[in-house]
This record gives structure tokens, C-alpha cells and sequence, in this order.
């Protein structure tokens, strides 16, 4: 692919590009990917989409938070293209399949609004069996619609109580239906969705995950992922770094590490025109003995979401110079991309012991911090904000040592989810704020 044409553009950058020879160092690397916006003339024609709303109908979504699913639901039809197909399920102990893979023409959007209007709250949750229906309806319109992918939206307020309801064998299957280019995503509302379950579908699903509390957002949320759907520009983005001299890089980030062809690759997932991500690594090298400047690669592969099958690569080279202990200035150092590492990197550990603090673990929740402690503080040592990083980190460790129930845990889990993956959080009235600032209630 001709490198103009690339719906991508990768960046590499070491916090410090020089190494001084006769020690051991570590470095951080950042690598920034943009996914382009497609030229003004092409905006007017986007690939159909095929999407599946899987809506809880259970005892406890009666009220408002029903009322907010179907309007959401509702809008979402409203928006879809005339040949973008619609599949509508909902689950309460029982499954029930109100719109099956239909075209969103002025007549299918017509009857899946009606269908959706008359949803009524029941009974038990089975979540799996909702989701797994919702799945097989996209997969349905992949095999006799020719899509080549198929993504399912899940909205509940509950735990699931009836059916699968382990989070690892969720994620189990959540990661079975991705590597068929079914994904999902998870919309929680309110404040008692179960977030280990919920999170373990959408991680494992090669979605995102979201919460609400006002009706208004679930639109929001919603038709940001609808849109996200209709603006795939690379599909199954992958990474590989390769390089002489490297001991190991730890990956400061979330994505699923991979075995491919005998090589490592970080799987990144579907890129969003507009939208850029940010994987972070610290990488450990060993004493080297003579000057000298090392050179690596990113390779990155992907596949033409309009065909699925076309695969396209692009790789982009990187240096690392290797310097006499005289020549090295330890003043030369990108402040900037250290800070953004560090950031991610604290978002990252942040949600993984805010995690294990769910599953009331919450010894390894904050032994999770301080095992990283010494190698985060020689990341920070010279930034100016140092004291603020620290001093924020620390919260979050203590906020996780104790039990930590409620809507505040959930929030911050989310926005540091979405902080570490570089993603947007499409409830404008949440879009500033902070997740290491939100404190337990």
C-alpha cells in the first residue's frame, strides 16, 4: 500500500534516545497510532454497518432505567442507514429475538421501533444467553448478507443470575466470537451492574465498556459506538516491535499479547477514523560494551475493513544510539513523552487493582502498585508535575486497600479503562474529568 494511501500513520519515540554503554538501563517507549479521517469526498458514503442491541429486561430495570434503554435503542434505529441491518434482543430468564438482522430502510426502522417500545420489564437475568443471541444474529447477517463483521451492543443494570455467569468463562467466549469478528461492547446502567462480568465481555470481546446513570447518556454512549462502527478505517491492528539488544518490554498498556507465525504481536483491534492509540513499553537492555546506534521496527498489520481479507502492512523504523558515558547527557531526555507513559502506566495499574479490589482482593490490589513503585518513580524522578503524579498514584493505592463499593469505583474503572486505551468517553457532561481523582464514598 502506497504510504499516502495508509489509513494509518505510526510514530515511535524513546523518553530518552541515548543509552550510556557499560550499564543496564531501561528506556520507555511510546507508540502513537492515527487512524486518518477519510478526504471530504468520501465522507458522504460510509460501509453499511450490522449491529445487534442486546437490552435487559429483568425485575430490576423497571422504571426509568427501561424507559432509558428503549429510548436509546429507539435512537439508535433512528440514525442508522438504509442499508445498515439491525438485529434487537431482549433477555430476561427468557430470550426473545424483537428484530432479526432487518435493513434499517423508513419501514425496518419503523418496526423495530415499534418492537422496542414494547419492552417490559420481568424477571431473572440471563445475560450470557441475551448476549450469545445477540451474537448469533450478527453472525447470521454475516453469512447470508455477506458483512464481513458483526458488533453487539449490551445494555444491562444487573448481575447475571440465570445461565453463564463466570467472568472468566465469559471472557472465554467473548474471545471466541472476536477472532470471528463478532465483537462486543457493554453499556452498564446505573450503579448495581455487575462490572467483573461485564468487563470480562467487553476486554475479551475487542469492544469498550461504558456506564450511565441518565437516560440522555445512553444515547450518547450508544450512537458514539454506532458511529465508531461505521468508521472502521483498519480492522485486527497488530504490532510487532523487533529489534537486537532488547531484554524485554513490558507493556505499560492492556492489549492482548499474541503468538504469530513465531513472533509476538500486540493486538490492538479495529482503529476508528479521527481516533489515535497509545501503547506504552518499558523496555530493559543490558550493559552494552561499544558505542553504537541500534536500529528497530514496528510492523504493523491490519486488514481493509470493507473486504476483510485484504491484509495491509506498513512498518516504520526507530533508532536507540548507544553512547560513551561522557557523551551521555541525562538532561536530553523527552519530558513529554515520559509523562504520557507514566500517565498510562498508572492507568493501567489503577484498573487492574481496582479489579482485583471488586473481586475483594484487596492485598494484591495494592501490592499490585508497589511491586512497580521503584521503576515508576525513576520514570517521574525528573518531571515537574512528579510530585502530582505520585501523589495521585498514592490515592488510588489507598482508595484500593479497602473495600470500595458504589457508582464512584465503577467510574473510575472506566474512565482509567478508556485513559490507558486511549479512548474517548462519549457522556460529554464526563469527558474532563479525572479518573484518579474520583475517591470512594
Amino acid at each position: 500500500m502506497n504510504q499516502k494511501n495508509r489509513p494509518v500513520t505510526i510514530r515511535a519515540r524513546w523518553d530518552q534516545a541515548h543509552v550510556p554503554t557499560g550499564s543496564e538501563a531501561q528506556r520507555g517507549l511510546l507508540l502513537e497510532i492515527e487512524a486518518h479521517k477519510p478526504k471530504q469526498a468520501e465522507e458522504t458514503h460510509r460501509p453499511p454497518v450490522n449491529v445487534a442491541l442486546v437490552i435487559d429486561r429483568s425485575g430490576s430495570m423497571r422504571g426509568e432505567p427501561m424507559q432509558a434503554a428503549i429510548d436509546a435503542a429507539v435512537g439508535v434505529a433512528e440514525q442508522m442507514h438504509d442499508d445498515d441491518r439491525l438485529s434487537v434482543v431482549c433477555y430476561d430468564s427468557r430470550i426473545e429475538v424483537l428484530v432479526d438482522g432487518e435493513l434499517m430502510s423508513a419501514g425496518g426502522r419503523k418496526r423495530a421501533e415499534i418492537a422496542i417500545r414494547g419492552l417490559q420489564a420481568r424477571s431473572t437475568t440471563d445475560l450470557a444467553g441475551g448476549w450469545l443471541q445477540g451474537a448469533r444474529c450478527v453472525a447470521g447477517v454475516m453469512e447470508k448478507h455477506g458483512f464481513e463483521s458483526g458488533h453487539v451492543i449490551l445494555l444491562s443494570d444487573g448481575c447475571a443470575n440465570v445461565g453463564e455467569c463466570s467472568p472468566e468463562k465469559l471472557a472465554g467466549l467473548a474471545a471466541d466470537l472476536a477472532e470471528r469478528n463478532v465483537t462486543s461492547t457493554c453499556v452498564g446502567i446505573g450503579a448495581h451492574y455487575s462490572l467483573l462480568q461485564m468487563a470480562a465481555i467487553a476486554e475479551a470481546g475487542q469492544g469498550e465498556m461504558h456506564q450511565s446513570s441518565e437516560p440522555y447518556e445512553i444515547v450518547e454512549v450508544l450512537l458514539g459506538e454506532l458511529g465508531e462502527q461505521a468508521q472502521i478505517v483498519a480492522r485486527n491492528f497488530s504490532i510487532h516491535i523487533k529489534g537486537k539488544g532488547m531484554r524485554e518490554a513490558q507493556q505499560l498498556t492492556r492489549y492482548r499479547k499474541m503468538p504469530v507465525n513465531g513472533r509476538e504481536e500486540y493486538y490492538v483491534g479495529n482503529l476508528v477514523a479521527g481516533q489515535s492509540r497509545r501503547l506504552a513499553f518499558l523496555v530493559e537492555f543490558p550493559a552494552m560494551s561499544e558505542a553504537m546506534a541500534k536500529e528497530y521496527t514496528v510492523t504493523a498489520t491490519w486488514l481493509d475493513p470493507e473486504t476483510a481479507l485484504e491484509e495491509c502492512t506498513a512498518c516504520e523504523s526507530f533508532r536507540l544510539k548507544f553512547v560513551s558515558p561522557d557523551e551521555f547527557d541525562p538532561d536530553k531526555r523527552d519530558k513529554a513523552v515520559a509523562e504520557v507513559i507514566a500517565e498510562i502506566w498508572m492507568a493501567r495499574t489503577g484498573y487492574e487493582a481496582m479489579m482485583l479490589n471488586e473481586r475483594g482482593l484487596f492485598g494484591e490490589a495494592v501490592q499490585s502498585f508497589d511491586v512497580e513503585t521503584p521503576m515508576f518513580c525513576r520514570m517521574v524522578d525528573d518531571l515537574e508535575c512528579k510530585d502530582e503524579i505520585l501523589q495521585r498514584r498514592e490515592s488510588v493505592r489507598e482508595a484500593t486497600a479497602s473495600r470500595w463499593d458504589g457508582m464512584s469505583k465503577k467510574e473510575a474503572v472506566l474512565l482509567a479503562r478508556k485513559r490507558m486505551r486511549s479512548k474517548p468517553d462519549y457522556r460529554r457532561a464526563h469527558a474532563s474529568r479525572d479518573w484518579a481523582d474520583i475517591k470512594p464514598k
